[in-house]
């Protein structure tokens, strides 16, 4: 059984080097993961799923997954990031626990409206 990293590498048109420096790994571990000489620890298999939006399972090879599937992890890992960033930079910014918790309640009534909204579109 072999693992999807270069297809799905490829099919989002990422260099090697490229994914290499987003998950923090040598482009020649990519090259040696994606010819089978090598298996990624379970922490990489993890950042490089969490990176193309899908499961570790699918990316090893282990289990089929829709395309819709990957799409809608890939939406809401983007979301989880931007909220996640927005709530780091708003605790960074002045420390105050109180202006997290108001940062926090805006963007997680924007990621709900986003899901609302999506939905909607879905419906009609």
């Amino acid at each position: 059984m072999r693992n999807r990293i270069r297809e799905i590498r490829l099919e989002k048109g990422i260099s090697q080097q490229k994914l290499a420096d987003e998950i923090g790994v040598t482009r020649q571990a990519i090259s040696l993961f994606e010819k089978g000489d090598r298996d990624p620890k379970l922490e990489t298999w993890i950042k490089l799923a969490d990176y193309f939006g899908v499961s570790v399972g699918y990316l090893q090879g282990i289990e089929e997954q829709s395309t819709t599937d990957i799409q809608n992890q890939k939406r809401w890992n983007e979301r989880e990031r931007s909220f996640l960033k927005a709530l780091r930079e708003s605790y960074m910014l002045d420390g105050s626990w109180e202006d997290l918790a108001q940062t926090f309640k805006r963007e997680w009534h924007k990621h709900e409206l986003e899901e609302w909204s999506v939905q909607a579109n879905a419906r009609d």
